[in-house]
């Protein structure tokens, strides 16, 4: 019998590292803990051997096409596919409430651009059934953004992922144009809310278009609650274990039925676009 495959990319802590954690327990397969560091990865693997979990690691930087590429081709020689994909890789400066063009470009050319290069490299490995999970965030919805042309555009029922690019290269310019341009197409930290607005349209509108190839795969994603990380500088409600709670109910109990939704940490479905 063929093994499943899991794989949680950015996994060697904070809440990707708990998602990993859970689905060692409870995934009947392997699960691959991915990381850009691969000495951060190996320590992760070690720490989850203490607790008796056998995760594989890769390197993984999804930043890197030629890194991804590397990453499919070893799935592609060991495995017949992809069961449960975990888009959790992101960042954040929580310091830099107003960043520079640079700084915005990187997180989103991280925390979104690099779902685009996933998606084209990677999901064709995807088994038919496979679970997609995004990890989203409160400030992945909607009602974070304050220009109305996009607020009219992203909840269109045939948004385009070119919409969505163009959704964020405005913004981009908008870095460009200074603090007031800044601020009044997504306010502090637009750049996070941007990426994690764009990721959760790209979720809705992926979804649509696997059903429309008439593939069984599932597309979520989800606000895992605000957790205390690195990237939060240890602010938080929550800690980490409490934020894969979410993720993993999408990739291990959630009905396949279950598509194309946002889901709160608590599990339950809300409305992305009020």
């Amino acid at each position: 019998m063929e093994t499943k495959v899991a794989v949680v990319t950015g996994s060697n802590k904070g809440i990707g590292f708990e998602i990993v954690k859970g689905l060692c327990q409870k995934f009947n397969g392997v699960v691959y803990l991915t990381a850009r560091n691969e000495e951060r990865g190996r320590q992760a693997i070690r720490k989850l051997r203490e607790f008796e979990l056998n995760p594989l690691f890769h390197l993984l930087d999804v930043t890197d096409e030629e890194s991804i590429k590397e990453f499919a081709s070893h799935i592609s020689k060991h495995h017949s596919g992809i069961d449960v994909f975990v888009n959790n890789a992101g960042i954040l400066d929580f310091d830099k409430s107003v960043p520079s063009y640079e700084d915005a470009k990187k997180l989103i050319d991280t925390n979104f651009m690099s779902l685009l290069t996933i998606s084209k490299i990677l999901y064709p490995l995807l088994k038919n059934d496979a679970r997609i999970i995004n990890l989203s965030s409160d400030w992945g919805l909607l009602s974070n953004i304050r220009k109305q042309v996009w607020l009219d555009t992203l909840v269109k029922d045939d948004l385009t992922v070119e919409e969505i690019l163009q959704f964020v290269n405005d913004f981009l310019t908008a870095v460009k144009g200074g603090k007031n341009t800044f601020v009044s197409f997504a306010g502090q930290h637009g750049d996070y809310k941007v990426s994690k607005v764009a990721l959760s349209a790209l979720t809705f509108v992926q979804q649509r278009q696997f059903t429309e190839q008439g593939k069984d795969i599932s597309v979520n994603c989800v606000h895992p609650g605000f957790i205390k990380t690195d990237m939060t500088k240890g602010m938080g409600d929550f800690e980490p274990e409490r934020g894969a709670r979410a993720p993993l109910y999408l990739a291990l109990e959630a009905p396949q039925s279950q598509k194309g939704t946002f889901v709160w940490h608590d599990c339950h479905q809300v409305n992305w676009d009020d």
